[in-house]
């Protein structure tokens, strides 16, 4: 396929997105144009030394994963023979955004998937789809301006597999990333091979029927990233002592505690079985990663404890239809968090915590379109809750956080003495956190 081919097929099927995703996606290309000159600089460590501002640095860059049709799968031919079919072949486009760490030697990045481009032509033996990832990649020797360097890593991600009238069949799973980096004065270009070690699965064909399918074990990517820095400002501030005098000031304002307020994509993964579904409702699968959702956050902090509490709210919804059946599962999380950092590690800032969650869990069926179940439980959950800020100083007006939600105990009835399993971890890799008080405090100084 020839690139403007390719760049053309990648436009249709943007502009063919769900509404949500699309504002995202638009939301970080506007972030990107709107960089302040001078900010995209390669190696930001070599230039101005190992330091807390430098030991972090931003990309944003666009990654195309290609899966070759080395999986397959078994249909009914028309004389009703199991016969043998490739899955793969196709283009997974997706949005990268990434952070640069430890000074070169690692990096942690996540992806947003934009529409695959199927390169078969032939959707009637099963649609095979990859999407966004998250995970990290390290550099032995560090990434270096006009250098090649390679990586090995891991990511998690999630495929999807759907075949005649069968369930549209989506999973979480793992791979290990090998591959080589090279730096250009204002990016990266990666070429890199996935190994995608868990790759053997059932897939029911009927409601009674189930083959053995084979995901492609392998997929091989190209990504190009584009330097974003974020930190430097500070380090030219406090080079000039503007962030002594910031801090000065905010004390005597009592503007050191600050509320919160946080807003980014997330996801969730859906561990273990569901009761109901392995034993009524078998061809239906599990209910087991979910698209992207908002998380909104509401907080406070404080300086003198470098701890915070936060009120997050999230919701979503998965939907299983397979054969005429149709399952709808949707939830709704108010979470009330505390949390305490765990030490500053030039700026890349751990902690960890507790959470009481009240969850509303709904869920619904239908056969041939006639609702046939419906049922709701609106309860208090725990949680646990950890993850990381990127902070440049504790006085700075922004920082970048990643969170990591896991509950235990998410469940719903069913008739017949089943239950809807939805324990789940939360991934919200890059939520932009805002203190309100503290943009006061330096427009005011």
């Amino acid at each position: 396929m020839k690139l403007d081919s390719l760049f053309l097929s990648t436009c249709f099927r943007f502009s063919r997105i769900r509404e949500d995703h699309r504002l995202l996606l638009m939301g970080f290309g506007i972030l990107l144009c709107l960089q302040i000159p001078g900010q995209a600089a390669a190696q930001v460590y070599k230039s101005e030394g190992k330091n807390r501002y430098t030991f972090a640095q931003t990309t944003f860059g666009y990654d195309l994963e290609y899966t070759p049709p080395i999986g397959h799968s078994y249909f009914r031919d028309n004389n009703n023979q199991l016969t043998r079919a490739r899955i793969g072949n196709s283009f997974s486009p997706t949005i990268s955004i990434t952070g640069l760490h430890f000074w070169g030697h690692a990096e942690f990045f996540t992806s947003f998937s934009l529409p695959d481009i199927d390169l078969s032509g032939d959707t009637a033996h099963g649609d095979y789809k990859r999407f966004g990832a998250t995970g990290f990649k390290i550099f032995p020797w560090p990434i270096r301006m006009n250098k090649l360097r390679p990586y090995l890593g891991m990511a998690l991600s999630s495929f999807s597999y759907e075949q005649g009238d069968g369930v549209s069949y989506k999973h979480a799973d793992g791979s290990i990333l090998a591959g080589l980096t090279y730096s250009f004065r204002k990016g990266l270009l990666e070429l890199g091979a996935n190994y995608h070690y868990a790759n053997r699965y059932r897939y029911y064909i009927s409601k009674t029927e189930a083959v053995d399918m084979a995901i492609p074990a392998f997929s091989f990517s190209a990504d190009y990233k584009y330097f974003f820095d974020l930190s430097v400002n500070s380090l030219r501030r406090e080079q000039r002592g503007e962030l002594k005098a910031e801090y000065e000031m905010l004390k005597k304002r009592k503007k050191l505690n600050s509320v919160s307020l946080a807003l980014g994509p997330a996801y969730s993964f859906i561990l273990g079985r569901s009761s109901y579904n392995l034993n009524h409702k078998p061809y239906l699968h599990d209910h087991q990663v979910t698209a992207l959702f908002p998380d909104i956050g509401l907080g406070y902090y404080h300086y003198r404890y470098d701890a915070a509490v936060n009120l997050s709210l999230r919701f979503f919804r998965s939907n299983l239809y397979a054969y005429e059946n149709d399952q709808k599962v949707k939830r709704t999380s108010i979470a009330l968090g505390l949390y305490k950092f765990l030490g500053d590690y030039h700026g890349f800032v751990p902690f960890v915590g507790g959470m009481i969650s009240r969850e509303d869990i709904r869920v619904q069926e239908f056969e041939k379109g006639i609702e046939t179940y419906r049922n709701s439980r609106q309860f208090l959950s725990p949680g646990i809750i950890a993850g990381w800020d990127i902070r440049p100083t504790r006085t700075d007006w922004w920082g970048v956080r990643t969170n990591i939600r896991y509950f235990p105990w998410l469940n719903l009835k069913m008739p017949a003495g089943g239950q809807i399993n939805l324990q789940q971890i939360e991934l919200n890799f890059l939520q932009m956190v805002l203190y309100p008080g503290r943009i006061h405090g330096a427009l005011t100084k």
